[in-house]
């Protein structure tokens, strides 16, 4: 395998321009709703000082409590998904933290394996994530391909990709909240009032999904990242739990406006075309880089778990 090392730094993975974007999504949703309810009084209530008032508050309480959520989706997930942590001397493991090391993170990441024939990574950030594969991926899928699926999951990471759709759930939670919904209407009120932040998140869900795959195939081929696509494509189709958590597994719901990731016929095409991968700093070496232990890896006061 060639040593391909993305240069980590040079990725454009700022938060800051979505967050930008949802506080003024937020503010939309107001003003949104205050015209809805404007006719006679009626329809949700929203003054004016009501509005003004939540200028502030979202985009606070979205602020705060998304980092609070994101700070404990790793434990949480643990408790709920079925998980089954692996040890830092695992196989898969060890192929993960070679493959962080390529990326150019300074932590491992926390590796589990779940029943589930998908995969997904959270955490708030590097030092907190979490890459989990499905068991019937590894059980299927050749040793590249499986890579491929790990080098996606970890360009989610380098890419504060679960920061930005933490936030972005948070942001509209937190209008919902803050306009007195319960919790039983949250959801069709998130969509009423919140329908262009919406939106904008879903499409932002697919474009990090062809990044994320041009990190892959940065770190493996564009050869196996699209094998893999094409294999988990004829699949049988998302179980409750993977359309519940569909924003963020490999595989989730394509389509157009209403979907989480797009096509298949997409992601190949971004893949072929280069369209991504083209625009991932990468540094070349010239040798060769086995899938072992023993490659450079980080020291153990890096190692995420150690930092308990």
């Amino acid at each position: 395998m060639t040593d391909i090392k993305v240069n980590y730094r040079r990725l454009q993975n700022s938060s800051v321009p979505t967050w930008l974007g949802l506080v003024i999504g937020s503010w939309f949703g107001l003003a949104w709703a205050g015209l809805l309810s404007a006719p006679a009084g009626i329809g949700f209530g929203i003054t004016a000082a009501t509005a003004v008032g939540g200028f502030i508050a979202v985009p606070l309480w979205g602020t705060v409590w998304g980092l609070i959520g994101l700070g404990k989706q790793r434990q949480s997930a643990l408790r709920r998904h079925g998980i089954t942590l692996l040890e830092a001397d695992d196989p898969l493991a060890q192929r993960v933290y070679v493959l962080a090391a390529q990326l150019g993170l300074k932590t491992r990441p926390w590796v589990g394996v779940m029943p589930h024939n998908n995969a997904y990574a959270i955490g708030s950030g590097p030092d907190s994530a979490l890459v989990v594969i499905g068991q019937p991926l590894i059980d299927t899928l050749d040793d590249a391909e499986v890579d491929a699926i790990i080098g996606h999951e970890l360009g989610h990471i380098a890419n504060n990709d679960m920061r930005r759709m933490g936030l972005a759930r948070s942001f509209q939670n937190s209008l919902v909240w803050y306009l007195g919904f319960s919790n039983t209407l949250q959801r069709w009120a998130r969509w009423l009032l919140t329908w262009l932040s919406e939106f904008l998140i879903l499409s932002l869900s697919r474009e990090r999904e062809f990044w994320a795959d041009a990190i892959g195939a940065a770190l493996t081929s564009k050869e196996h990242m699209i094998a893999v696509l094409e294999k988990l494509h004829n699949s049988p189709p998302l179980g409750a739990f993977e359309r519940e958590h569909a924003r963020l597994m490999f595989r989730g719901i394509p389509g157009l406006l209403f979907s989480t990731h797009p096509t298949l016929r997409e992601r190949r095409a971004a893949l072929n075309s280069e369209r991504y991968l083209k625009r991932i700093p990468i540094r070349r070496q010239q040798e060769s880089l086995p899938l072992e232990p023993a490659v450079a890896l980080p020291n153990v006061e890096d190692i995420a778990y150690a930092k308990r």
